[in-house]
């Protein structure tokens, strides 16, 4: 006759699974305090504010008419009470003459003149349309251009949409999903973004923060339990096993991050802030989120094998489970390179036209960049199920840990 000792919460693996975790929550304590950004603004060279197009002053606008007449007035970009300036001779015709009511702003109430003539690039115009009027000031007085539709109504209406779906379908985890994606995006801006304009460790900044971020939102929105106990331990070993695969990605390829327009943009104007450094936290920033989502299904996976035959063993469970983790790896790695992909498909159409051949072109910076984003990315996701199914395993089951005595 057999029996069974079934160890729950003081179960070995248990102990050493809530040890790892309390000094992850200790070591990125101790990160955050570290790395906290200073006070002061950070180091920015004067030329930005007036070079850096996102820092020109916007002001509100509606647009009252459409129509082909007056190119040539001298009202065009002024602001004018009534109607523009109709100029004697009226030669050109070929214009789109918008006239838009200033809403906000020093000359709210006033209006002006935009003209376009349909050249690449410029808006389409019709009436009724809510605008953004970008004002620059000159010896003459302030002249206002095109500078963005407004999106503010159209914005929340979307993200209303959005949010009521996930709702609605997903119930009250739905709403934790919510607001541990407002509690990540506070994250970033608060800690990650003004600690990276401070010059602080790139790696350190990614690693800390990616596990700020999964200490406080797995909790929140899967449940304090030994699953998310499981996923948060894969997840954190993933994500150091990605910072480490990155940093080696980067330093034997000699990237450089010269290939964007942004990043040289930084390059020119926050002289404190690593664009190789920016590169290899934008590697483990991109793959946290696509490490959580796996691994929350590998520890589901192995919770609900649990429940369907207590009786399996660990090994039982992890290699039930790892064939379900095959079919996340192989679908999430093509989701992870169809993001990438679509996110870089105007830099591959260009590619796809250059007179370069095909190596040279794979190999420049900006291209070897996406190219090893995703790779790294995918590397992590393939790495991170394994380790959660293991952990999870040996720690979710309540009757994980069985010990027969024979009497």
């Amino acid at each position: 006759m057999g029996s069974h000792r079934v160890q729950t919460v003081t179960s070995p693996w248990r102990r050493i699974l809530l040890g790892f975790l309390v000094l992850s929550v200790l070591a990125t304590v101790v990160g955050l305090w570290r790395l906290w950004p200073p006070a002061e603004d950070p180091q920015v060279s004067p030329d930005f504010a007036t070079t850096f197009n996102l820092n020109h002053t916007q002001v509100t606008g509606e647009v009252l008419l459409v129509d082909a007449a007056a190119c040539t007035s001298p009202s065009t970009g002024r602001a004018f009470e009534g109607s523009p300036v109709v100029p004697l001779e009226q030669s050109d015709q070929s214009c789109e003459r918008s006239v838009v009511e200033i809403t906000s702003g020093p000359d709210e109430g006033l209006r002006t003149q935009l003209v376009h003539y349909g050249l690449p690039g410029e808006p389409e115009l019709a009436e009724g349309d809510a605008i953004l009027l970008t004002s620059s000031d000159t010896p003459e007085g302030t002249v206002y251009t095109f500078g963005d539709y407004q999106r503010t109504v159209s914005l929340a209406v979307w993200g209303v949409l959005i949010a009521l779906m996930i709702v609605v379908f997903a119930a009250w985890r739905g709403v934790r999903a919510l607001v541990g994606l407002l509690i990540t995006l506070v994250g970033i801006a608060v800690f990650l973004l003004p600690a990276l304009l401070h010059g602080r460790d790139p790696l350190a900044l990614a690693l800390v923060a990616g596990a700020a971020i999964l200490i406080i939102v797995v909790p929140l929105v899967h449940g304090v339990n030994w699953k998310s106990a499981s996923a948060l331990a894969g997840t954190i070993i993933a994500l150091a096993v990605a910072a480490g695969l990155a940093r080696l990605a980067i330093d034997t390829t000699h990237l450089r991050g010269l290939g964007s327009d942004d990043n040289l943009t930084i390059l020119l104007y926050l002289p404190e802030v690593s664009i190789v450094g920016l590169l290899l936290c934008g590697f483990i920033i991109g793959a946290l989120g696509v490490l959580n989502d796996v691994t929350i299904s590998q520890s589901s996976t192995v919770n609900e094998l649990s429940d369907l035959d207590p009786d399996a063993t660990p090994w039982r469970l992890f290699l039930g489970a790892m064939k379900v983790g095959r079919d996340h790896i192989s679908s999430m790695v093509y989701t992870l390179v169809l993001t990438y992909t679509g996110a870089a498909l105007p830099l591959l159409l260009l590619i796809s036209v250059a007179q370069r051949p095909l190596t040279q072109t794979l190999t420049s910076d900006i291209v070897a960049t996406e190219l090893l984003r995703s790779g790294i990315g995918a590397l992590a996701l393939t790495l991170a199920v394994p380790l959660t199914t293991l952990i999870a395993a040996w720690t979710v089951p309540d009757k994980a840990q069985r010990t027969s005595i024979s009497s």
